[in-house]
This record gives structure tokens, C-alpha cells and sequence, in this order.
């Protein structure tokens, strides 16, 4: 609860900030200002994840899933900006699903204890 309450107090530029089952997440970086003040906050939670085209443009409006190493979903949700922070219950191995107009990134993370991890998920130019 106390992690969940400075996230949302670390990131009051940033587009939201939730809790979820046992998980905490803010999602935004819409805008030059809001990417600056959500990746500022960044190496202070578990897993950056970043959304975006080939073209390097960056993509909003994903849905996301994670799901532990027993397959139960700790977050599901859509991410109305292209960057999202999430504070995960423990540290392990978490199947971390995107998915973007009917297209679907899947990645295999191990967070949630030491160092902050992050993953970029891409898809092809033209497919937003």
C-alpha cells in the first residue's frame, strides 16, 4: 500500500496511476513533458515497459496482461500512453503480454527484486 502511494505521488505529471490485484502501475508519456517526468521516475519500480512502431514512433492505447510463472494475471489492463511503470508483488518470472490492433508482442521478464528492468515491445510501421 505504502509503494502504491508514492507511485502515485512520483509520477503526478503522468497520464494515471492504478493499483491492480497485487500490482501497481502508471501508464503515460504522452507528450514531451510527460515522457520526461514518467521515465525520470522510471529506475524507482520493477519493469519500464515502452510501446512503440518500427518507426520509432510511440504507440498508446495497448493492452497489456501479466501473468506469473503460474499463469494467474497480476495486471490487465490498457495503457493509454506508450510508456508504463509497474511495481510488481515479488521478484520472479512474468509472461508479459502486449497487444495492439489484433497484433499480439509477448515477452518472458525476470523482475521485481534489484536492478529495474525494461522491455520494448514493437510492431510493425503502419500498424497503428
Amino acid at each position: 500500500m505504502i509503494r502504491a502511494a508514492l507511485l502515485l505521488l512520483a509520477c503526478q505529471a503522468c497520464t494515471s496511476a492504478f493499483a491492480q490485484n497485487s500490482a501497481t502501475f502508471v501508464c503515460g508519456g504522452v507528450g514531451d513533458a510527460d515522457q520526461k517526468a514518467i521515465k525520470a521516475q522510471a529506475p524507482q519500480h520493477h519493469l519500464m515497459l515502452t510501446f512503440a512502431l518500427s518507426s520509432g514512433a510511440y504507440l498508446a492505447d495497448v493492452d497489456v496482461q501479466i501473468r506469473d510463472s503460474k499463469g494467474a494475471t497480476v495486471l490487465s489492463t490498457r495503457c493509454g500512453g506508450p510508456i508504463m511503470l509497474v511495481d510488481l508483488p515479488s521478484a520472479g518470472t512474468w509472461n508479459v503480454t502486449a497487444q495492439s490492433n489484433g497484433q499480439t508482442r509477448q515477452k518472458q521478464i525476470t523482475a521485481g527484486s534489484g536492478k529495474p528492468v525494461q522491455a520494448t515491445f514493437t510492431w510493425p510501421a503502419g500498424t497503428s
